[in-house]
């Protein structure tokens, strides 16, 4: 649901299903509740007002349309004039989409960290919304079997909002049914199988098919029973049956979304897209003939673009290990929502809890237990589950759908996945931040944690030596994000007079939380049990001194933007604890959205200098929920206005010592200088 409202010159687009605000600076204007017809594209809401000054507080993207068609477009800190007709405008970098409907001429410009509409005499502006949320549209029933399963998995497509190659857009993707086994099958009109004339053979196991989901629902394709695992589509045929099958079933999904993200610039987004040029550069393809074709001759075609040449242009963001079993199926549409990789987990190797590496120093959990143990994890931290250490991923996020508790992966649960899409909207527009602090050789990490963000309210309060009722009134309070700095062991958390163990709660208000403290997985289970989404915590003892500096990364990465899976990917590049941190629940949770719509990571090393004054970076967008793979970004150290993939490999730039201070210190950003991570805002740029 989106509404509008008034706060000083500013209108407020508010998102009451992703509890997410947007500011417009209009100048005062009164606003109109109107109708939302006359939009190019769908909007939930639409307000009208009349005012001589439209400007958002940070630098945005515009993309201009006249009669549907796309005119112009504006990068972050770029200029544009506009003549004469009637346009909308589709605003990039807001936390929903977003779009306004106005007359010309006018002018679009930059200045001060703001981009502003400008124009001579007062305008009459339409501004609509449409929240980027997603819900699965109900559930669909099948027997317990691999064939069953089947049946449910072909009918993810429906949920597709087009089977053109605008489906690469995250907002064209909705969320697949519900998956749930009775001895009837029974599947609602809603989620009737796409007709797309894509089919998907594979051995009717339950791996085989848990495997080519994430495929299936991309291609609207139907899975049938096949020796021989292929994908056909207007008599054309494309095996999978060449090495693993959860290798072959991403290259081809990742072949596909990419050839469809370059070839949807033929249509409403006629940008100038990197990744389209990088593709013309090393295949040979008709664009424009592509487009317009039917869904299953579009991708008969794309079978025959070589595959090599295009490996490595994407840098995928998740990997999800998926269990081969019955159980697996009711996690599988969250999953695959997420255009996650799936894998079959057999090859993972699991190991004892005291085979995981403990790391020395003052750790955090009992000194005298960690003296007991040697400073290995004891093993009824995890009561009857073990530690399993997964195959190594390349991709950003890592998601485990089994037994066990993976190391360095996120474990989610359906009760946590649910929450998130079913979470109610706060009346609040401040960020509640609660930290607590039960040890006093550890308050250092509890200094200038969160709160960094302009246009962001935070109310943080740091509660020390808690005992546990009042650290169990804490937990039972709402919290957007609760930061627990202190000792956990097979007890519970430490407090002030005694242990509290988090299986004795009942519920919790808490929404994310990390807990730093060794072995606080379990806890940290339990806190998602009891009604959290997601968070941060570790599976082996953590040094003090790391574990500080680990948490206050962590806690700026939070308050930047990045999700729970972004945070985990920068801490393992610049701390060497950064391996004992793992996610329970859902890590695609975040505190706030980023500035700049995508969290980016700025890296360089400064030894590495083309010249005097000049650097080699690469400017890394990560994805999150509100800004899917396949989404646009605007590189801002550049002023030709090309766009990117999120999710893409970005290129290497060189750009001069003033430019990467002038850009970086727009908006508060993080760098990652010779390995180690500094931010934009406290960084000497003379020094580099």
């Amino acid at each position: 649901m989106i509404r509008f409202a008034r706060d000083g010159d500013d209108l407020l687009v508010r998102d009451d299903i992703e509890d997410v605000v947007f500011r417009v600076d209009t100048a005062g204007a009164a606003t109109d509740g109107v109708g939302t017809d006359g939009f190019v594209f769908p909007v939930d809401s639409a307000v009208s007002f009349g005012t001589d000054h439209v400007a958002f507080r940070k630098p945005v993207a515009v993309y201009v349309r006249r009669d549907d068609e796309l005119v112009d477009s504006c990068p972050p800190g770029g200029e544009t004039s506009v003549g004469a007709g009637e346009y909308e405008l589709e605003v990039s970098s807001a936390p929903m989409k977003l779009y306004l409907r106005l007359d010309g001429p006018f002018e679009v410009g930059s200045e001060a960290g703001r981009t502003s509409l400008r124009f001579e005499e007062h305008r009459t502006v339409r501004v609509g919304a449409r929240s980027f949320h997603g819900r699965p549209a109900g559930t669909v029933t099948v027997p317990e079997s691999p064939r069953g399963l089947m049946d449910a998995v072909s009918t993810f497509g429906s949920a597709l909002a087009t089977t053109s190659p605008e489906r690469s857009f995250p907002t064209l993707r909705g969320h697949p049914p519900l998956v749930a086994f009775d001895d009837e099958r029974e599947v609602p009109s809603f989620a009737g199988p796409p007709d797309t004339g894509v089919t998907i053979e594979v051995p009717a196991e339950w791996g085989s098919v848990y495997t080519v989901s994430t495929l299936a629902y991309y291609l609207g394709a139907t899975v049938v029973p096949g020796d021989r695992p292929r994908v056909t589509a207007a008599g054309a045929s494309h095996s999978l049956a060449d090495g693993r099958l959860a290798d072959a079933a991403q290259a081809l999904l990742e072949h596909v979304f990419l050839l469809d993200c370059a070839v949807r610039t033929e249509g409403f987004y006629d940008v100038d897209l990197h990744e389209r040029a990088t593709v013309e550069s090393r295949v040979d393809i008709d664009a424009a003939a592509l487009y317009e074709l039917p869904v299953d001759e579009r991708l008969a075609r794309y079978f025959d673009v070589p595959t090599d040449p295009l490996s490595g242009v994407l840098d995928w963001h998740l990997t999800a290990d998926v269990a081969a079993e019955p159980g697996s199926a009711e996690l599988l549409p969250f999953v695959v929502n997420d255009l996650s990789a799936i894998r079959d987990p057999a090859t993972a190797s699991a190991a004892g809890a005291d085979g995981a590496e403990s790391l020395g120093g003052l750790y955090r959990s009992d000194e005298n237990e960690a003296a007991s143990c040697g400073g290995e994890t004891p093993a009824s931290a995890f009561e009857d589950e073990t530690v399993v250490t997964p195959e190594p991923v390349d991709t950003v996020g890592h998601t485990w759908v089994g037994d066990g508790y993976p190391v360095g992966a996120s474990k989610p649960t359906v009760g946590s996945y649910r929450r998130r899409i079913d979470q109610p909207a706060s009346e609040s527009h401040v960020i509640d931040v609660q930290v607590v602090c039960n040890e006093d050789e550890m308050r250092e990490e509890t200094e200038q944690l969160y709160g960094f963000r302009d246009y962001l309210e935070f109310d943080i309060d740091i509660a020390y030596d808690r005992s546990r009722e009042q650290l169990r009134s804490l937990l039972a309070d709402d919290h957007d994000f609760f930061h627990f700095v202190g000792h956990v062991d097979a007890d519970g958390m430490k407090c002030a007079d005694g242990y509290l163990d988090l299986h004795t709660l009942e519920t919790t208000g808490v929404k994310a939380f990390l807990l730093n403290a060794c072995t606080s997985y379990a806890q940290g289970m339990e806190l998602v049990r009891a009604g959290s989404i997601g968070g941060l915590v570790t599976t082996t003892d953590v040094g003090n001194i790391m574990a500080t500096n680990a948490g206050r990364t962590m806690a700026r990465l939070l308050d930047y933007g990045f999700d729970l899976h972004g945070v985990l990917d920068v801490v393992r590049k610049v701390h060497v604890v950064g391996g004992a941190y793992s996610v329970v629940g859902d890590a695609g949770v975040t505190l706030c959205q980023a500035g700049s719509g995508t969290p980016t990571l700025v890296e360089l090393k400064s030894r590495e200098k083309p010249g005097a004054d000049s650097f080699r970076i690469v400017h890394r967008a990560y994805t999150t929920r509100n800004y899917g793979v396949g989404s646009l970004f605007v590189d801002f150290f550049t002023d030709e206005g090309t766009h990117y993939l999120a999710g893409s490999v970005p290129p290497s730039l060189t750009i001069s010592r003033e430019r990467l201070e002038e850009a970086t210190t727009q908006q508060r950003t993080p760098l990652l200088v010779d390995f180690e991570l500094v931010w934009s805002d406290e960084l000497n740029f003379e020094e580099l």
